[in-house]
């Protein structure tokens, strides 16, 4: 399971995971029975053998068992990443049943034990073995068979990633390359574009409906929630305490989800008093705000927003603390504002963009001519002189240095130096008050003491990169072969996510 395996077997099945959730980004408002042929019910094919529906949700439900196994978490049952990672699932049995790997009993029985969720203090406590089956395998109505199967594919699949990644390489120069890039000292210089400087023109009633209609979200009034929660606190700062409290958590959260047909969903505060937890509740709030007390963590704050009537209780979430389980209390959805409602600030706003896009257009002459003049030999100082322009030089940094850098842009500069080639200037570059772009004048040696501390580093972060990269390669090569035909939208996110 992804929280034991090897490190490199962890990033490579964590890869195909973060892939997936990262990519509905640009995917989002995809959903399966898009994917349906309506004449045969047909929802693709995996080795030249047809999926139904029923098929696909046979196969999402023993993909929601693996995925709660691998991760501790019980994912929803219509949640998208799980139909996607259903077919990701399909596609690793395939090629491992291809490759012949027939895990052995001795072999699937070390895999349950070395899971952390049946371990205590390191080694494995049958009663937690059996604390999981109650709470989770019975009720949701995972047979033994389908327990076994899961560990089978588990097994299995580590196998083929692990022959996978054997065959990643890394050139020898590449680790130094990149130690030079991010460590070595740089000398730079910044030149700004200020867009206040510049006078837009003034928008005619069809620029300001357009702007509107292709930004509509920015003149979006947000959605609100109101989430009352529980708290299940660690008593201590060791893993232990803590693994008690997730499993608290776990045992709590798992009787909202995944009901059988026609049972009705327990209600929120009853459970917890049953549990005796006190519920606590925030003010009504949108994305922007901070509603649970001394929680930073935004991905709280995202998981409330998702919570919807219909699926109003949330997974076990760390919490600084320990654990929070929320439930939706209340809530009103976002809504757009109309061209009327919101002129003056789609006024303001397109005249924003359009000074943005004056001062683009006063530095790209500039910066095609000055890389071509500086690679004939001329010198970056006259070149920025006889523009009319003013270059400042900013403190000798190292890009992957953490210190605080007290020049405007700072964490934009860091990283545009990381690819630039000495004595060249960048692109133009967007900032909040115009753009900038930033001339490397030199890069400096790496001190040999950051040298033999980051090398190592870099070398084992090439090597994940490049298994990585051979991961993702290999799933969209396996959803292309003959006799697989996926959903087009799911190719488009395999694909898309690269």
């Amino acid at each position: 399971m992804l929280t034991y395996l090897h490190d490199k077997m962890k990033g490579l099945l964590l890869v195909v995971l973060a892939i997936i959730a990262v990519s509905f980004i640009f995917f989002g408002n995809w959903t399966p029975s898009g994917a349906v042929d309506p004449a045969t019910g047909k929802m693709g094919r995996i080795g030249g053998t047809t999926l139904s529906l029923n098929d696909l949700i046979a196969a999402q439900r023993q993909t929601l068992l693996e995925v709660t196994l691998e991760t501790g978490r019980i994912p929803s049952d219509d949640d998208r990443f799980l139909t996607i990672q259903t077919w990701v699932r399909l596609l690793q049995n395939q090629a491992a049943a291809a490759a012949g790997i027939d895990p052995q009993p001795d072999q699937l029985l070390a895999s349950i034990r070395k899971n952390p969720l049946f371990l205590k203090n390191g080694s494995y406590d049958p009663e937690l073995f059996q604390r999981f089956s109650a709470n989770f395998l019975s009720p949701q109505g995972f047979t033994g068979e389908r327990f076994n199967e899961a560990i089978f594919d588990e097994v299995r699949t580590r196998r083929l990633l692990g022959a996978l990644s054997s065959t990643s390489a890394v050139f020898p120069e590449e680790p130094h390359q990149r130690l030079e890039r991010l460590f070595g000292p740089v000398e730079a210089q910044v030149l700004r574009w200020e867009a206040a400087k510049l006078t837009p023109p003034e928008p005619s009633p069809q620029d300001l409906a357009s702007f509107h209609k292709n930004n509509e979200q920015a003149f979006a009034v947000p959605a609100r929630v109101t989430i009352e929660y529980v708290e299940f606190t660690a008593g201590g700062t060791d893993d232990e305490s803590r693994k008690k409290a997730g499993e608290a958590a776990f045992s709590f959260t798992s009787q909202f989800f995944n009901l059988a047909e026609g049972q009705a969903r327990p209600a929120f505060a009853a459970q917890a008093a049953a549990a005796r937890l006190r519920v606590k509740s925030t003010d009504s709030f949108t994305a922007a705000d901070t509603p649970f007390p001394g929680e930073t963590d935004r991905r709280l704050i995202a998981a409330a927003l998702r919570l919807s009537p219909e699926d109003p209780v949330s997974d076990f979430l760390p919490s600084k603390n320990g654990f929070l389980v929320l439930h939706r209390k209340d809530g009103q959805p976002g809504r757009l504002l109309s061209l009327t409602e919101a002129l003056a600030d789609v006024k303001a706003l397109w005249q924003k963009q359009a000074r943005l896009q004056l001062a683009e257009q006063a530095s790209r002459a500039f910066l095609e001519r000055a890389n071509a003049e500086l690679a004939r030999g001329a010198k970056w100082e006259d070149l920025v002189k006889a523009a009319g322009l003013t270059a400042t030089k900013v403190s000798t940094f190292a890009p992957a240095d953490t210190k605080p850098l007290a020049f405007p842009d700072a964490d934009r500069i860091r990283q545009v130096v990381t690819q630039l080639e000495a004595n060249r200037v960048s692109p133009f570059l967007r900032t909040e008050t115009g753009g900038l772009a930033v001339y490397l004048a030199q890069r400096l040696p790496v001190p040999a003491e950051v040298a033999s501390a980051q090398l190592p580093k870099i070398e084992i972060q090439l090597r994940n990169q490049r298994r990585n990269q051979l991961a993702r390669d290999w799933l969209v090569s396996r959803a292309i072969l003959p006799g697989n035909e996926l959903p087009q939208e799911v190719v488009q996110i395999l694909r898309g996510s690269f």
